[in-house]
C-alpha cells in the first residue's frame, strides 16, 4: 500500500513538473531581445567574420529582428554614384499621398571607407524612413520628425546602435573629390569635385567670380585611370601602306 502511494505521488510530481515546463515553454520571448548566444548586430566581432555583408541579406535580417514584420520586402542596393550622403530611401506616392513602395540605396564609395557598423546603422536609418512610409506615419514637413526620432531612439536603446539623423563622414566625402581645378587669377580658388565637371557660368557663384577675379580655372588634379581603361579608350591606329594609303585586307 505504501509502495502504491509512493508510485502515485511520483506520478503526480512528474505530471505537475511536465505541466509547469509546458507552461514555461509556451511563454513568448520578446522579439527585441536576441538570444544571448548571438552577438549584437553591431558587435565588433562582425568586423572580422563578416566584413562585407550582402546588403539584401543584411536588410532581411534587420527587418525580421527589429521591425517586427511591418516592413514589406524591399530591394536594397549599393550605389556607385552616391557621393554626398551615406544612403537614401525613395518612395513614390499615389494620388492620395500614400506610399506606393520604397527603394533603399547606400553609398558604396563612402561606406567602403568606413567600418561595417556604419553600413548597419546607415541601413537602419533608411529602414526607419521606409517603415514610416509603410505605416503612413511619414511626416512630409520634417523627414526626421518626432515619429522618426521615436523609432531611432528605441532601436539605439534596445540594440546598442548609434543611429543619427545625419552622418559625419566629411573626411570620406572629401576623399572622393579627386577632380581639382585651380583659378589662375588673383583669388587662386580651388574647386574640388567627385565628377569631371569644369566650373562654368551655369553655377551661381561663377558670375561673381568673373567680376571680382576674372581668372580661368585650370585642371590641376584628377584620378589616375587604371591601365586597362586606358587601353580601352585608346583608339587603335590604322595600318597604312605606301604613300599613306590604307592597306587592303
Amino acid at each position: 500500500m505504501s509502495q502504491e502511494n509512493d508510485q502515485t505521488s511520483n506520478s503526480n510530481d512528474q505530471s505537475s513538473k511536465c505541466h509547469h515546463e509546458s507552461q514555461h515553454a509556451s511563454s513568448p520571448t520578446p522579439t527585441d531581445q536576441p538570444p544571448k548566444s548571438q552577438p549584437s548586430i553591431v558587435d565588433p566581432i562582425w568586423e572580422i567574420i563578416d566584413t562585407k555583408p550582402n546588403l539584401q541579406d543584411l536588410f532581411d535580417l534587420l527587418r525580421d529582428t527589429i521591425f517586427f514584420g511591418i516592413l514589406p520586402e524591399l530591394k536594397v542596393k549599393w550605389s556607385r554614384k552616391m557621393t554626398q550622403s551615406a544612403g537614401q530611401c525613395t518612395h513614390p506616392m499615389d494620388e492620395n499621398g500614400n506610399c506606393k513602395g520604397c527603394k533603399i540605396e547606400l553609398s558604396q564609395p563612402i561606406l567602403e571607407q568606413r567600418p561595417r557598423r556604419d553600413t548597419v546603422e546607415s541601413l537602419l536609418h533608411e529602414m526607419i524612413h521606409a517603415s514610416l512610409c509603410a505605416t503612413n506615419l511619414r511626416e512630409p514637413d520634417d523627414p526626421h520628425g518626432e515619429n522618426f526620432l521615436t523609432i531611432m531612439e528605441f532601436i539605439n536603446r534596445k540594440f546598442g546602435t548609434n543611429i543619427s539623423i545625419e552622418h559625419s563622414f566629411d573626411k570620406e566625402v572629401e576623399a572622393l573629390k579627386k577632380h581639382w581645378w585651380t583659378c589662375n587669377g588673383p583669388c587662386q580658388k580651388v574647386v574640388k569635385r567627385t565628377r569631371n565637371m569644369v566650373p562654368s557660368s551655369k553655377e551661381r557663384w561663377f558670375r561673381e567670380h568673373e567680376q571680382t577675379c576674372g581668372g580661368n580655372f585650370i585642371k590641376t588634379s584628377e584620378p589616375e585611370v587604371p591601365a586597362r581603361k586606358k587601353r580601352h579608350f585608346q583608339k587603335a591606329p590604322e595600318s597604312e601602306g605606301p604613300a599613306g594609303k590604307k592597306r587592303k585586307t
